[in-house]
């Protein structure tokens, strides 16, 4: 690695670490004062700022694109500024490769969108979850879930933690959609391989001609591909899902027969996050070498916040016109990226 290509990287990854810096500050701000509208006589000022420190995680994960483009015009516009640019072309570097010594600090970032989204915000939004709600008076357990298998219909009461669940109601019905058989546990444990073992069981065999037979039991076995994993991401955004829980949680509701679409959409955000922040690099530099390369410091910042809110607001729009016109999440996800891609890599031929 030459002594340019070290220069020219360290640069650009002050200046998208400041970007990043400066933006998640701005970010936590205007979160703390959020939370001032929550505060009560359980939920302190400082129980607000640990909530910001704990979604600071997930906003490094959103921020870390735009840091990436606006970090890279700040950086190759001091080069271009004094000079410096001018002075590399001259001695036959070309625009290419000169783009090729930011791209090396953007996937270092690029990887930290993965770890972040795989193994960080996982945990700390759902510790961010339980905790706010404990500190307000309230449950750490989900309510209200449905499940269906086939013509087998479940509604759980309470979801608890450890596998544990409360109030259960089953419905099975015919071909014709006719009621067949109602039931109804207290409870269920998790049992691993052996299924749910349902507690305080009460059966209804509805026949054709109306006459309803009943069955109570202590307890009975309930055989299903429903897993506690799977309860505790039904009961959380699929935003704050691992790239791991969301690919079994997306093949399970296929499975099931369910539209598993939102959590595709979601799976294919988080893969193509890294990708969109190469992009980023890519059309920061194309915008360098071309129309803002003899401008102000600050036209440049304006040009970046609007290119990044474009971008934003065009996964946005891509993405719900999947899950709205039915067509594949992975082009919902990637067709931003590509685009943005597209535009920049023909405009750094161009030049």
């Amino acid at each position: 690695m030459s002594t340019l290509s070290r220069y020219v990287m360290k640069t650009v990854f002050q200046s998208i670490f400041g970007v990043l810096l400066a933006l998640l500050g701005l970010e936590m701000v205007f979160a703390f004062l959020g939370e001032l509208d929550a505060l009560s006589a359980t939920y302190h000022m400082r129980d607000a700022l640990w909530q910001v420190i704990l979604h600071s995680p997930s906003s490094i994960y959103e921020l870390i694109p735009v840091a990436c483009l606006i970090g890279v015009l700040v950086g190759l516009g001091v080069l271009a500024n004094n000079s410096e640019l001018t002075i590399m072309r001259a001695a036959g570097i070309s625009p290419l490769r000169i783009v090729s010594f930011t791209l090396l600090p953007a996937i270092v970032f690029a990887g930290i969108c993965l770890m972040l989204a795989q193994y960080v915000i996982p945990q700390t939004e759902q510790l961010a979850q339980v905790r706010k709600t404990l500190l307000q008076g309230g449950s750490d357990a989900s309510q209200g879930y449905w499940h269906r298998e086939g013509r087998n219909f479940v509604h759980i009461g309470l979801v608890q933690e450890r596998g544990i669940l409360d109030f259960l109601d089953f419905y099975t019905y015919d071909a014709q959609g006719r009621l067949i058989q109602r039931g109804a546990a207290q409870f269920a444990t998790y049992s691993g391989n052996a299924g749910w073992q349902l507690g305080h069981w009460v059966q209804c065999d509805i026949s054709a001609n109306g006459q309803v037979s009943v069955l109570a039991q202590d307890s009975k076995t309930w055989v299903t591909a429903l897993i506690p994993g799977f309860l505790d991401m039904a009961a959380r955004d699929p935003e704050f899902l691992s790239l791991t829980s969301l690919h079994a949680y997306a093949r399970f509701l296929s499975m099931e027969g369910l539209s598993a679409e939102a959590y595709q959409l979601e799976f294919w955000k988080k893969v193509m996050q890294p990708v969109a922040t190469l992009v980023m690099v890519l059309l920061a530099a194309s915008i360098i070498f071309g129309p803002l390369r003899s401008v102000t410091m600050g036209l440049r910042l304006v040009a970046g916040i609007f290119i990044g809110l474009g971008f934003r607001y065009g996964q946005d729009f891509f993405g719900f016109a999947s899950l709205i016109y039915h067509f594949s999440p992975f082009w919902g996800a990637a067709m931003p990226a590509l685009l943005a891609g597209l535009l920049g890599m023909m405009a750094l031929l161009r030049i």
